[in-house]
């Protein structure tokens, strides 16, 4: 029985997120349709600025549009990754906040080095992203686990 409750868990877990597959190709789709939309414009730019003031103007001025875009991408790049670490960071300490305050019973016997492991504070942010679909999971792997061992012991 604990062999089924190991393969449901964590698809209960996953219950309710979109198929990855189609997210990406979804991505992609657009990726590829912007980059190619992109790719016409500039061309259309370069065009028009040839023909009113002259190939060097054209040059530059194209130049110019894709150095912007390099520096406007890293920028966001770098803004986007502060923000994933500054999110990590509130997490843990929304984790450690709550484990260590005395509404958690079990806070107290759960050593900081196991609460600090990256494979629990996976689960524990499972956990808070979705707590509704862990509550569940947890209630019917103890229905099984206790049905399991009050089998065994009758």
């Amino acid at each position: 029985m604990l062999r089924y409750a190991t393969i449901i868990a964590p698809l209960l877990m996953r219950k309710g997120t979109p198929n990855p597959v189609r997210v990406l190709t979804g991505y992609m789709g657009a990726l590829f349709m912007t980059l190619f939309a992109g790719v016409f414009f500039l061309a259309a730019l370069f065009t028009w600025i040839a023909t009113n003031f002259g190939l060097d103007v054209a040059f530059l001025t194209i130049a110019l549009i894709l150095t912007l875009g390099a520096i406007g991408l890293t920028i966001m790049a770098r803004v986007s990754k502060t923000i994933e670490l500054k999110k990590v960071e509130d997490r843990h300490l929304r984790i450690k906040t709550m484990l260590a305050s005395k509404e958690d019973p079990l806070s107290d016997h759960i050593p900081e080095d196991i609460l600090m492991h990256p494979f629990t504070q996976k689960v524990l942010a499972q956990v808070e992203d979705k707590p509704w679909i862990a509550s569940a999971t947890a209630l019917g792997l103890g229905m099984m686990l206790s049905h399991q061992f009050l089998d065994a012991v009758e």
